[in-house]
């Protein structure tokens, strides 16, 4: 018997060869994919009406058992295919030779996405990862390219941008259908074209009863993705190949191990009428994404353990860790609010007493941690329900007594009975009324003292909101008076009065005699007769905040021109608690996180100042900074451009407007600044849509979400929860990605930092 044909039989492991016309990015980019998802793999790049002689010698060297073509033929001609196959199998009979391609790129896309994830009944429905870019545009290729490298079982799917708008292709709609995926990214920047597309996918996981929020990811600062060596992949593929048949197989580069991103609860407008914001969790890069209620009645986060505890649409309160199975703690309850030590839980139960469509009454409700051991605190008044949620409202910081009006309605004459009342979390003593018609204000900062306010008049009564101050120490002992305040009832809840070190109380006092106001500081510490007399800082201004040592204190002088249809600029100064040290800082722009931000040591302050021309006409913002003393001048950040906040680690983050001259609407770039880095501002992104007035920094200062969309819901953020006002993340260490986390936002937090022990 003669010896057989050397094509028939080969020896070594199998080879896979992925070739595409690097001439085309979008076909690169998912032979690259394709080669990440298979086993012993490599890429090469064919002409589009030949073999390249040093793809037809890895051939003939190493035999591949199997040769993959990226694109139609358009990109890789029929007489190309004929030579690739000839030149296959006079090496090895029983190769398979396979086109993997369509009449467009969206197409061959989507043929590449199903080889690469397999069948959807091998890899499990709701298991992919499906990375979407416009299949004409470059960049967005190749960011979609090297984002999907960073995750297994993660395909690449393209639109075209002509006729998107028209809906989405049927080669992709079919892939979401058949693979359900458990999330959906887009790449790049949007333009008009991508948000057809995100409708348009939106649109198909409708159809298919999908509740997968679309997601987008884009390069943060202004740098291209890696590119792709096109005149060395077939000798990288050489080099592959030999290394695989000599015994040392080449793994692609693993990721260092990190620290993944920390947690956020944001929740989004549903989009239903009569339904509410949607509520779920989600990592700071887009992942691990949990739908926890849709129309939700109120969430919080545990103060340690890292649970969320939420009311869902039916109002039974559940609680749950960001990626946990929820456990219910209350079948019946509302705007669920934990202990600062994490021990109990209070829920509301609201009514409309007088049947007018407003809620007036809400029933307090005390459990255990794990809902166990239900308390009844009686009825409250609604605005206690309504602050309850803000730091020092109705906890006192060490979680031991709580504090709140009554709501109590006189069955004789149908009044509301409101009493300002002071409770023990352990219901060890009984509670205590400190007074009748009162409203409590604020719990200082360590929890020993409660301001709460009781009724007072004013000269001719022309001016309303007039209280008495008063003081009293956590158990409702000793209760003192501090002085008359004038103040819209129940807004020192939104501007703490207190020094963040418990010492002192900032107010504005009116003189009863002739209802004029001046801004004064009192010293709370030590009883009655050792006070010290109130300081007065500034007659006729508004406080707006203590800087976070207890040195400094904000205070505001009103004009009377808007920026927007319900806020105005204030002359804002600074001055120390002594009354010392005054300064003008300048005509602030107000956002929904006050007018000046403090870094966090108190240190320096940072604002966006309104700019005027010599007609007063605003001409837009300027973001500055200085030292709180006022030494060594003011920094002119951007203009124009704004201030936003501070990290824990002593970064500010500010916007510079710029045109990048394509035409698009105004864009932003967010920068960082360190006072007194010798290295310059950090740029975190390059562009984005203007304007961007919202940002929050993760608890260990490594991640910062940020808001851009219409002016007025930014500023207002939580309360018109506007639309349009997408938020996204990004990792300010390392800031190469930024992930859209969230369209029509309504409010988010992190999670705190939890326990390690």
């Amino acid at each position: 018997m003669g010896a057989q044909a050397s094509s028939l039989t080969r020896s070594g492991p199998d080879l896979t060869l992925v070739l595409a016309n690097c001439e085309r990015p979008s076909d690169t980019a998912t032979a690259l994919d394709l080669v990440r998802h298979s086993r012993n793999a490599a890429a090469g790049c064919l002409n589009a009406s030949s073999v390249p002689t040093d793809v037809a010698e890895v051939i003939a060297e190493f035999a591949p058992t199997r040769v993959l073509v990226i694109g139609g033929e358009d990109a890789v001609s029929a007489a190309a295919m004929e030579d690739l196959i000839a030149a296959a199998r006079s090496v090895y009979r029983w190769v398979i030779v396979k086109r993997l391609g369509g009449a467009t790129r969206v197409e061959t896309a989507a043929a590449v996405a199903r080889a690469a994830l397999e069948g959807p009944n091998v890899l499990g429905l709701g298991t992919a990862t499906l990375v979407v870019a416009d299949g004409w545009n470059e960049a967005a290729v190749s960011t979609a390219r090297e984002f999907a490298a960073r995750a297994p079982e993660t395909a690449i799917a393209f639109y075209a941008p002509d006729n998107v708008a028209d809906g989405l292709a049927e080669a992709t709609a079919s892939l979401i259908a058949d693979y359900r995926p458990a999330r959906i990214v887009f790449a790049g920047i949007a333009d008009e074209a991508g948000i057809a597309a995100e409708a348009a996918v939106r649109a198909a996981l409708e159809t298919i009863e999908s509740d997968v929020s679309v997601e987008r990811v884009a390069l943060a600062a202004d740098m291209p993705p890696p590119a792709v060596d096109t005149a060395a992949l077939t000798s990288s593929a050489h080099t592959t190949f030999e290394a695989i048949s000599n015994g040392r197989p080449i793994q692609a580069a693993a990721d260092e191990q990190r620290e993944p991103p920390p947690f956020l609860a944001l929740t989004e407008a549903s989009g239903l009428p009569g339904i509410g914001s949607t509520l779920f969790t989600v990592r700071a890069d887009g992942s691990g994404r949990m739908l926890r209620t849709v129309g939700h009645n109120g969430w919080e986060w545990h103060p340690s353990d890292g649970r969320l505890a939420w009311s869902d649409d039916g109002e039974r309160v559940s609680a749950a860790s960001p990626d946990g199975e929820a456990q219910m703690l209350a079948e019946q309850g509302v705007w669920p609010l934990w202990s600062p030590d994490g021990d109990h839980l209070v829920v509301f139960d609201l009514e409309d007493v007088n049947g007018n469509g407003r809620l007036d009454r809400a029933i307090a409700k005390l459990r255990g941690a794990e809902g166990a051991g239900q308390r009844s605190l009686g009825f409250v008044d609604v605005r206690t329900w309504r602050y309850a949620d803000i730091q020092g409202g109705m906890w006192s910081a060490d979680g031991k007594h709580l504090a709140y009006v009554t709501g109590d309605l006189d069955s004789e004459t149908a009044e509301m009975i409101q009493r300002v009342r002071v409770e023990p979390a352990d219901a060890g003593t009984p509670p205590v009324t400190l007074a009748d018609d009162g409203i409590v204000v604020r719990w200082s900062p360590e929890g020993s003292r409660l301001l709460y306010a009781t009724p007072q008049d004013c000269g001719d009564g022309e001016m309303h909101d007039i209280w008495d101050l008063w003081v009293a120490d956590a158990d409702g002992g000793e209760p003192r008076r501090i002085d008359t305040i004038a103040f819209p009832e129940w807004s020192l809840l939104i501007i703490n009065p207190w020094s963040p070190d418990g010492r002192h109380v900032a107010y504005e006092a009116v003189d009863p005699q002739d209802c004029s106001t001046e801004l004064r500081v009192s010293t709370v510490d030590g009883d009655a007769e050792g006070a010290a007399a109130p300081m007065t800082i500034a007659a006729d201004v508004s406080f707006l905040g203590w800087s976070p040592d207890s040195t400094y204190l904000e205070y505001g002088e009103k004009t009377d021109r808007p920026i927007t249809d319900y806020l105005l600029p204030e002359l804002s100064w600074v001055a120390h608690r002594d009354g010392s040290s005054k300064r003008f800082i300048g005509e602030v722009s107000p956002s929904a996180y006050g007018w000046i931000f403090w870094s966090h040591d108190g240190t320096h302050i940072s604002y966006s100042e309104m700019v005027r021309d010599a007609d007063g006409n605003v001409t837009g913002l300027a973001a500055r900074t200085q030292r709180a003393d006022g030494k060594g001048g003011i920094t002119t950040l951007a203009q124009p451009g704004n201030s936003l906040s501070w990290s824990d680690d002593g970064r500010v983050a500010y916007v510079a407007q710029h045109d990048d001259g394509d035409g698009l609407p105004e864009r932003e770039a967010l920068y960082l600044h360190t006072p007194g880095a010798p290295d310059g501002d950090v740029g975190l992104v390059h562009s984005l849509p203007a304007p961007t007035r919202v940002a929050i920094w993760s608890p260990d200062s490594s991640h910062l979400i940020y808001a851009s969309g219409s002016i007025e819901s930014l500023i207002g953020w939580f309360r018109d929860r506007g639309r349009g006002v997408n938020v996204w993340g990004i990792e300010t260490s390392e800031p190469r990605w930024m992930h859209r986390l969230i369209t029509d936002v309504t409010w988010g937090e992190w999670q705190p930092a939890t326990d390690t022990e």
